[in-house]
């Protein structure tokens, strides 16, 4: 079977830790031709080699770590990286993807995949030096901040060169929304770095030398420079290339969908000055970005006084903003700062860190829980210090924090005492800083995306910006619009693209097929309903493992808060969310049965998917 090379490095690279066997596996036409890269062949693997039943932390699951055809190409925004695997979070599929530099690395090295499993007998991290694979002992690392791990392997092989993605304590000590750290830039999501710290791997250290050639050099270059001059003219580059995301607080608190104190209000008082973009100005120190970028919308801050004063660090951007801020009634720039430091240092993802802390917090205001419960914490919303002392005791799972550490989900059902009405998640997963009350197609996603609560797997940025916006607050229409963006989404993060420069227009699909062709020579990546069929190939791939563990209609659902509970201040007051209504349409868009939420064998069949509605009815899920 052909092996690709253009715009691929053409190999997949195999890494059992139990047995020590590395393997190199070609990158073969089926794959390619079916799912391009990225989340797609990732996704199309775990699904053909990962049982269903499996424990999430045991040695049978696999961690793999994907590139894309653009990546280390003149494209830029287009070269991120994703790692997939069963989430010990939500028992799902999962991808979680960065913007470090270590997928290009991987690449240069010759290689398109990782795929990692079994586990080490002991603490070890994986040494890859081109073709050069060995698994090392990491007894020393053990331990270790992330970034002191990357900075011990660096010296440790004396070159600065080398990209590590490495987990920090809190892997370690299998905090189940443990994130893995590329030099800041994470894979922070579903618990990716809980599962990399259950196969005793502290880190993915990588050195590569190879060139990665392209179909058309002349034509990439000249499709790239016309973007980047394109995309320097809009006036939304020269809004989100300074503070990036961070500048959306002011922007969503306007809208009402800036989540306060546990989803209760989507408005915060106080909350303009504070942690506005002007209030990030005063503490900025310089622009950053994500490797082979352009726009740059990343950015270093310091706090330089005040209890929290410390170092530059980078970030945070609006998703801790909100998680450490309006979830948990925190103004306070500075803690959120630290907070954003910790995380990255122990290795954990911001977002349901901080939804875990203000769900704890509001048990604290219900009485469900009380200071004594909480090893002597007044955890009353807004309480800073409290909020800081009880993240590090998650981080290191120390008193309450190991309870907290399994995730809103499953705290509650140990806690008890009516409080999983108040864990804020889907599947198992803490949502976002976006009020589903006032954005009713992107709630409609946090609910269906085979993920959990994910607003990167498809987001509606069509009611809230462009020519073509439309009413947030119908649901008449969602479905179609929610699946068509999963879908693009999905289509995108093939090549590997940032979903920020998608979702603001700065690199449209018309782009994106261009490099996709100039960059591999492939025909049909050029046709743009071909990618939208592999789009949905992915995304029912994905729904299909999920059906496997279990998942079908019922989990499909968003909090009972939502639906039930009216917004009482702002723009979206009055507001609930029609859970039913939204879900029939969904499902009737996606050519899924609306009882079960399963996909139909001609859905199915339609997308080259036969085998897998075969398994389905064997399993008796396929209506």
């Amino acid at each position: 079977m052909k092996q690709f090379t253009k715009g691929y490095a053409g190999n997949i690279l195999r890494v059992n830790l139990s047995t020590r066997n590395v393997t190199t596996e070609p990158l073969t036409e089926e794959l390619v031709k079916n799912y391009v890269g990225g989340r797609g062949i990732a996704a199309k693997i775990l699904y053909d080699e990962l049982a269903p039943g499996t424990d999430p932390l045991s040695p049978s699951n696999k961690l793999i770590f994907t590139t894309g055809p653009l990546a280390g190409t003149p494209a830029q925004s287009c070269s991120r990286w994703i790692v997939t695997t069963k989430s010990p979070l939500t028992g799902g599929m999962f991808r979680s993807c960065s913007g470090g530099g270590i997928g290009v690395e991987l690449k240069s090295a010759g290689f398109d995949l990782l795929i990692v499993e079994g586990k080490a007998d002991k603490p070890s991290y994986l040494w890859i030096n081109d073709d050069q694979v060995q698994i090392k002992e990491a007894d020393h690392l053990w331990g270790l901040l992330s970034r002191e791990t990357t900075l011990a392997i660096r010296k440790e092989h004396q070159d600065d060169k080398i990209k590590v993605a490495a987990i920090g304590p809190s892997g370690e000590k299998l905090v189940r929304f443990a994130a893995i750290v590329d030099d800041r830039r994470t894979a922070s999501r579903g618990g990716v770095g809980t599962v990399m710290g259950s196969k005793n791997i502290k880190a993915i250290a990588v050195l590569g030398s190879k060139r990665i050639e392209v179909a058309d050099p002349d034509k990439m270059r000249q499709i790239t420079r016309k973007h980047v001059e394109t995309v320097k003219n809009d006036p939304k580059f020269k809004g989100f290339c300074h503070l990036g995301t961070a500048s959306a607080v002011g922007f969503c608190h306007e809208l009402g969908i800036y989540p306060v104190n546990n989803f209760q209000e989507g408005v915060l008082e106080n909350v303009e000055g504070r942690l506005t973009g002007e209030k990030v100005d005063e503490i900025f120190v310089k622009d950053d970005h994500c490797q082979l970028c352009h726009i740059g919308c990343g950015m270093v801050l310091q706090v330089k006084e005040g209890s929290y004063a410390g170092d530059p660090i980078e970030g945070p951007e609006y998703e801790t903003l909100y998680s450490f801020g309006g979830e948990v009634g925190n103004t306070d720039l500075g803690m959120i700062v630290e907070a954003n430091r910790i995380c990255d240092d122990y290795g954990v993802d911001t977002i349901s860190a901080g939804c875990t802390i203000g769900f704890a917090m509001e048990l604290y205001e219900k009485g469900i829980l009380n200071r004594e419960d909480l090893d002597g914490l007044d955890l009353t919303w807004g309480n800073h210090e409290a909020i800081i002392k009880l993240l590090k005791k998650i981080a290191t799972r120390e008193g309450i924090g190991d309870v907290l550490a399994e995730g809103s989900r499953k705290a509650a059902q140990k806690i008890g005492k009516g409080s999983e009405k108040y864990a804020i998640q889907v599947k198992g997963l803490e949502l976002p800083g976006y009020e589903p009350r006032g954005l009713k197609g992107s709630g409609l996603n946090l609910a269906t995306a085979p993920l959990g609560a994910s607003h990167t797997i498809g987001q509606c940025p069509q009611e809230i910006m462009g020519p073509q916006a439309v009413d947030r607050f119908t649901p008449e229409g969602k479905g179609k619009l929610c699946s068509f963006n999963q879908d693009r989404v999905a289509i995108y993060e093939t090549g590997i693209v940032c979903i920020f420069p998608m979702a603001l227009g700065l690199i449209d699909l018309p782009t994106l097929k261009e490099m996709l062709f100039a960059a591999t020579g492939i025909e049909v990546f050029n046709d743009e309903d071909y990618l939208f069929k592999v789009g949905a190939r992915i995304l029912n791939i994905e729904r299909a493992f999920n059906m496997r563990e279990g998942f079908s209609r019922k989990d499909d659902y968003l909090p009972t808060r939502f639906l039930t509970e009216p917004l009482e201040t702002g723009p979206a007051k009055g507001h609930v969310f029609e859970m039913d209504q939204l879900l029939d349409e969904y499902y009737e868009a996606r050519g899924w049965d609306k009882e079960t939420g399963y996909p139909t064998r001609s859905t199915l069949e339609s997308l080259g998917l036969a085998p897998v509605a075969d398994e389905l009815a064997t399993l008796g899920k396929l209506p």
